[in-house]
């Protein structure tokens, strides 16, 4: 009786198993979003390496267009050396920025000045690369789901325990059986093996019949 009251009690709540099965849903969505994130990120945006790069890229880029430009500005004093590296989709603004960098720097070619366009297809939508916190990130979302995945894959012991303890209870159930009955046999004759007998017990001692009839139903009779 207690074995199948255990057993439907753990049979009304959801099983370990369970539970590790749907966290384990729940790591792979959040980690597939995560690694999406990584690696589709845009590739860092262009940074000025100096103010003469800042302000030059701040006149051209309006006229290239956002993201059709990129450029590098050295050398020292009066001198410089810039170069422009232009989208071929904006390839048409390449005059209109030969011009402007010319004035803008005050450039002469007598002085040592050089200025070099160079026209190429820039890639769009090149995917980024997780750093190291991300590949960290990533290795994690996968240890957690290997370790969900082996809790509620892994074969369960509650059957193989529950055959045991039931193996356990049937020899018990066995061993007592034959005293159940022989008690009961006992019990009966006390009050149907002889009926005339019974009356005059109740005749005589109203009383002690009473306390027969309480210990029988109490399953004393024998004692009685």
């Amino acid at each position: 009786m207690d074995f199948r009251f255990a057993k439907s009690q753990r049979s009304a709540g959801p099983s370990t198993q369970a539970v590790a099965l749907f966290a384990c849903l729940i790591v792979i969505l959040l980690g597939c979003w995560r690694g999406t994130s990584l690696f589709t990120q845009p590739v860092d945006e262009w940074v000025p390496g100096s103010d003469v790069e800042a302000s030059l890229m701040g006149i051209l880029e309006p006229v290239a267009g956002m993201g059709n430009i990129r450029l590098s500005v050295t050398g020292k004093g009066t001198s410089h050396s810039v170069l422009i590296l232009l989208a071929t989709r904006a390839s048409e603004a390449a005059p209109t920025l030969e011009r402007l960098t010319t004035s803008a720097l005050m450039m002469n070619p007598e002085e040592g000045d050089q200025l070099v366009i160079e026209q190429a297809a820039f890639a769009r939508g090149v995917p980024g690369r997780p750093s190291a916190a991300g590949w960290t990130e990533l290795g994690l979302y996968g240890a957690l789901l290997a370790m969900l995945a082996w809790i509620g894959l892994k074969p369960s012991d509650v059957p193989a325990a529950d055959a045991k303890r039931a193996r356990t209870a049937e020899p018990v159930e066995a061993a007592l059986e034959p005293a159940l009955v022989e008690k009961r046999v006992k019990a009966k004759p006390a009050l149907t093996a002889e009926p005339g007998a019974a009356a005059k017990l109740v005749q005589k001692d109203p009383a002690r019949t009473a306390s027969i009839l309480r210990s029988w139903m109490h399953g004393e009779g024998g004692s009685a």
